[in-house]
C-alpha cells in the first residue's frame, strides 16, 4: 500500500474478497458501488440537517454511513462519522459542522480509493 492510499485498510477488502464465490456476483463491487451511489446524497442531507441545526437527524444519516464504509475498510472516515454521531444530543453546531467538513474531505480520499480498487477488479 502506498503512503497516498491510506483511507481503507486493505486487510478488510482482501478479507472480503476470499468470501467471494465462483459463479455469484461480485459483492465487493456490489458493496462499492452502493457505497459510492448512496454516499454523495447522504452528505447532502447532513449539510442541510446541519444547516438547520437538527444534529439529531444529521446522526441518524452519519450513523448510515459509518455502517457502510466501515464494512469496507474505510476505519478514518467511520470514526469521524462516529464524532458526529456522538453530538447528537448536545448543542454543539460549529463542532458538528467542523466535522462534517472533515467526514466530506475523508470521503472524496476514501471514494478515489475505492475507484482504484474497482479498477483493479474489472
Amino acid at each position: 500500500m502506498s503512503e497516498q492510499n491510506k483511507h481503507i485498510n486493505y486487510q478488510t477488502i482482501e478479507g472480503l474478497k476470499m468470501l467471494q464465490e465462483d459463479g455469484e456476483p461480485d459483492f465487493l463491487l456490489d458493496l462499492i458501488d452502493t457505497l459510492l451511489n448512496t454516499t454523495p446524497q447522504k452528505l447532502v442531507n447532513i449539510d442541510k440537517f446541519l444547516a438547520g441545526n437538527d444534529l439529531m437527524a444529521a446522526s441518524k444519516e452519519s450513523h448510515s454511513i459509518k455502517s457502510s464504509v466501515r464494512a469496507l475498510g474505510a476505519e478514518i472516515l467511520g470514526n469521524k462519522c462516529q464524532s458526529l454521531e456522538d453530538l447528537k444530543t448536545t448543542t454543539n453546531f460549529e463542532e458538528a459542522k467542523k466535522i462534517f467538513e472533515e467526514i466530506k474531505l475523508e470521503y472524496t480520499n476514501v471514494a478515489n480509493e475505492l475507484t482504484q480498487i474497482k479498477g483493479t477488479m474489472k
